[in-house]
């Protein structure tokens, strides 16, 4: 009997055990910086985040602790830790901020994190993570900025293309190395190699910055990559934006190229350690050596030409003779702060392969890819030697098949390649990029194959793990080209398209578009970048440029709100990431910015009609790209994006703990709303102007057209932004209503006011509406610009209509079919249709609220990627019933709202609701509301 009782007790132990195991706590993603163990950060404080699983529900973390040390082997035996928080009572999982030893230069730091759940049981240790320090101090830096002047080989061309440099070093390894870390950087872009093999998969490296006032470097491990004995780096460098040609000409007049420097240049130190304690630093100097190689020119906006004929075969091992190569100079360098690269890099992220060849003249071939991007093409061919290979690149075809060009303006986008004729050769141009669908080739001697073009995209390698899928397959094709859009124009930075001579970090552009990409993909690194470039181009005296970077120093733009993006991309990054530390580095910019808002309104408060007259154009851009007959007035728009600022500014103000600055910019916002609706709005709700004050609208972007503050824009952004009182609000709905109906229910918003349409009508209860223009294929419309073949966002409503093509000289060449300002659209697909939204900053509190609008869709599933883990709503209507599957992240809690009528049931995977794990709040109108814990939940409902 006693034994039976030890059996029973066992398996009773067995089995409590298995169970706390499955509802155990399991840290399974860790970043530090946004980044999986990053190498040579400058952060001396870098925050750490992590993301837990568990099989069970309502799990919470209560407490956590994390250790450091400099050797994994410390770590493991607890020894000479950097930092050991002990068991913190919180539960923060995200933005924890190293607060240990001071770190040294070239450091490397081992991690491992353990948690508490809501039981006081204490999880596993994680997996060991780790990240290493960069150079943290000028002083450092041993090396030398070297460079190498070549000369361009066709003097006949208008445009000025030297070929890229190519360096090499020699040098010798002594055995056992323990570490070996390479720190290097450009003026211009480089490609760096050991031994023959390129390091790393960086493309267009080390970015762009403004160079006179930063300059990113990157850090590799390349331990992997050396010998004992005798080793070889080599290094091609690329003019890229430092040196080669940058944005439109007629910003940059006569050259348009050399904006920061004449020649690239080239600084590089690899630290070797060794077993034994010594150490070897192999720096760029003197003693490198350079020469012309098989690139003609590589150049961003023109392509890039390759002589395989020239090729310097071997040049970056052992096994080759420099003798006949010439010794670098001494470049100037930059006075710039060199700095580690905070971003996310360029990199290659699928293959594309043709889905069509066809030929509309002899010898001229065309590769529809099936897909607009931004990248290059790969050539594999074979021939006889010198026989030339020209390849053009563009976004549309013209309707007798022949590439339409015009909208590439300056950019020539072309690449060329002279065959060495020995055998198949395969070749992908190097610091050149374009944005296109079709490839054009000629110099073919025998007919192409799909094998003959392949298509490389590459952007930003910033993770996209988010997803949206619905019933309708227009609305997914919509999404796929938001997806694509960002993917093509999130290239080092936020640029306005990657065709054409433009490719400027535009901030009205970003301004609009920024949550949607925020619930798109993880762009906190990304953005913390970007935000260094906009306090680089910021004004003296306050304004931020409508451009970051700005490579134009004398031209003084800014535009009302373009400008605040400055201010309102940081605080979107704020909400999703609970990122405090991006409102500290950015706050002085910030308040100088307001300050110039708060000096130039100071008598009115606001912004009364022909305020802006400083700006330039007059007034700035505006609603840009607007369908109305008048374009919306200016200043109704400065003043609601001023006063937005002001609201924003003070929550950011009260997160960082500033609460005198909070206090002051919500007075100023009060006073600010106030003033401007006695101005501009009149008893009925309606935005009403003095047109007489603007006169013949002489200086604003064509401002004959006149001024009116009755649009679709105005009363949108009105309601997006929360500016207006109940009574107003509700006014202000009627209004955009009946400008739609009057526009058969189609939109009529230029760029600065897309993005507010949708989630406006949302929030007045008119769900129905904002799917209803959402889903038509009526000219302008998203679902048109499908009909019409888009596999990326248009960058106007008449981009391209079937009566008009291209709509003439002005809209040809001021057109992209690769631009994402209108796919700010896709921000309703997550925070309205699948109903995603948080409650405070960093997707902790979760609002999960899917509004089904005109019931046109069936089922739409949305996956945010949130900094704590998925977050999921996927719903479905099937006759009377809704059903709606829920997944909510380790750590986190949510307000579901669950459309069901008063005195219906909800059930939860097909029981009554259990009250002891599901909170019932209330009946809110057509919904009822659930407080629920982290887990998977199937909820049913009758509708």
């Amino acid at each position: 009997m006693k034994k039976i009782t030890l059996i029973f007790l066992s398996l009773i132990l067995l089995y409590s055990c298995e169970k706390k195991t499955d509802n155990s706590i399991t840290i399974s993603k860790i970043t530090v910086n946004y980044f999986d163990n990053p190498w040579g950060i400058d952060d001396p404080n870098p925050s750490i985040n992590w993301i837990m699983t568990s099989n069970g529900r309502n799990k919470k973390q209560t407490a956590y602790q994390i250790k450091v040390a400099s050797l994994k082997e410390d770590l493991d035996n607890d020894k000479n830790i950097l930092w050991d928080s002990g068991k913190l009572i919180s539960e923060q999982n995200s933005q924890i901020r190293y607060a240990g030893k001071t770190l040294q230069s070239g450091q490397h730091c081992y991690f491992k994190i353990r948690v508490w759940d809501e039981n006081d049981v204490a999880s596993a240790w994680s997996e060991t993570n780790m990240w290493t320090m960069g150079l943290l101090k000028k002083s450092d830096w041993k090396a030398k900025w070297i460079g190498y002047k070549t000369t361009d080989k066709n003097k006949k061309d208008t445009l000025h293309l030297p070929p890229p440099p190519y360096l090499r070093k020699s040098f010798t390894t002594k055995p056992n190395i323990k570490n070996a870390t390479l720190y290097i950087t450009a003026l211009g872009a480089f490609e760096v190699s050991l031994n023959g093999k390129k390091i790393g998969n960086d493309l267009l490296a080390p970015g762009w910055s403004d160079y006179n006032k930063r300059i990113y470097y990157k850090t590799y491990n390349v331990i992997d990559y050396l010998k004992k004995g005798e080793n070889t780096i080599g290094a091609i460098l690329g003019d890229a934006w430092y040196a080669g040609y940058v944005g439109p000409k007629v910003l940059s007049k006569p050259r348009n190229r050399e904006l920061y420097g004449l020649h690239p240049g080239l600084l590089s130190q690899l630290e070797i350690e060794y077993d034994n304690g010594d150490k070897d630093i192999i720096t760029s100097d003197e003693n490198w050596k350079a020469n012309e190689g098989p690139f003609v020119y590589a150049d961003l906006l023109m392509g890039a030409e390759y002589n395989a004929n020239l090729e310097l075969t071997n040049w970056n091992t052992n096994n080759y003779d420099d003798k006949n190569w010439s010794p670098v100079y001494i470049h100037q360098g930059t006075e710039g702060v060199i700095q580690a690269y905070p971003g996310n890099s360029i990199q290659v992220y699928d293959e594309i392969i043709p889905i069509e060849i066809t030929e509309p003249e002899k010898g001229t071939y065309i590769f529809n890819l099936g897909q607009n991007f931004a990248g290059h093409a790969r050539l594999q061919v074979q021939g006889n030697k010198n026989d030339t290979i020209v390849i053009r690149f563009g976004e549309r075809l013209h309707d007798d098949g022949k590439l339409m060009t015009e909208n590439l303006r300056f950019a020539r986008a072309t690449d060329t390649y002279i065959l060495k004729g020995e055998g198949v050769e395969t070749w992908e141009p190097k610091f050149t990029y374009h944005g296109f669908q079709y490839v054009e080739v000629t110099g073919l001697k025998t007919k192409p194959t799909k094998e003959t073009i392949t298509g490389i995209p590459f952007g930003s390698s910033i993770p996209f793990e988010s997803s949206f899928t619905s019933s309708d397959e227009i609305l997914n094709r919509m999404y796929q080209n938001v997806i694509w859009t960002q993917h093509s124009n999130f290239m080092e930075v936020p640029t306005d398209s990657p065709q054409r001579d433009e490719r400027l970090g535009w901030l009205g552009d970003v301004q609009i578009f920024s949550r949607s990409a925020l619930y798109n993909a993880n762009i906190g690194a990304f953005n913390r970048k970007w935000f260094a470039d906009l306090r680089d181009a910021q004004y003296d005296n306050g304004p931020y440029a409508v451009f970051a970077p700005r490579p134009y120093p004398k031209l003084v733009w800014y535009s009302p709100g373009w400008m605040e993006a400055g201010v309102m991309v940081p605080y979107n990054t704020y909400k999703f990431y609970n990122d405090t530390k991006v409102i500290e580095n950015h706050y002085e910019s910030m308040t100088r910015f307001m300050d110039y808002h708060i000096e130039k309104s100071k008598v009115h408060k606001f912004y009364p009609e022909h305020s802006f007259t400083d700006a330039r154009p007059i007034g700035g851009f505006g609603d840009w790209l607007s369908m109305t007959d008048k374009h919306l007035s200016h200043d109704i728009l400065a003043s609601m994006h001023y006063q937005y600022a002001l609201k924003i500014m003070s929550e950011m103000s009260a997160a960082i703990g500033n609460q005198e600055k909070a206090s002051y910019y919500k007075v100023l916002y009060n006073e600010s709303v106030t003033a401007f609706i006695k101005h501009y709005i009149d008893e009925d709700g309606k935005f009403q102007i003095d047109e007489a004050v603007y006169g013949d609208g002489k200086g604003y972007f064509e401002g004959e057209k006149g001024f009116t503050g009755h649009t679709q824009s105005a009363y949108a952004t009105a309601i997006y932004f929360d500016l207006l009182p109940p009574n107003l609000k509700e006014k202000a709905g009627k209004h955009l209503v009946d400008l739609l109906a009057k526009n058969n229910n189609l939109p009529s918003s230029g760029i600065l006011g897309i993005r507010q349409l949708l989630p406006a009508l949302s929030s007045i209860g008119r769900s129905d509406l904002a799917y209803e223009i959402l889903l038509k294929k009526d000219y302008p419309s998203w679902g048109f610009q499908i009909k019409n073949g888009a596999t990326t966002i248009w960058e106007r409503w008449n981009s391209y209509t079937p009566e008009n093509g291209f709509n003439g000289e002005m809209n040809a060449e001021m057109n992209s079919f690769n631009h994402y300002a209108f796919g700010a659209f896709s921000q309703f697909l997550f925070s309205d249709i699948a109903g995603i939204k948080t409650k405070d900053a960093g997707f902790n509190n979760i609002i999960i609220k899917p509004k089904l609008g005109n019931m046109s869709l069936s089922h739409a599933s949305g996956k945010y990627a949130s900094i704590n883990g998925n977050i999921t709503s996927s719903w479905s209507i099937e006759g009377h019933y809704f059903n709606l599957e829920v997944e909510i992240p380790v750590n986190t809690s949510a307000t579901v709202y669950i459309p069901s009528k008063e005195g219906n049931n909800v059930l939860e995977s097909g029981n009554e609701i259990d009250s002891n794990l599901i909170k019932f709040l209330k009946q809110e109108g057509e919904y009822k509301m659930y407080e629920i814990g982290s887990g998977s939940y199937k909820f049913k409902s009758e509708i």
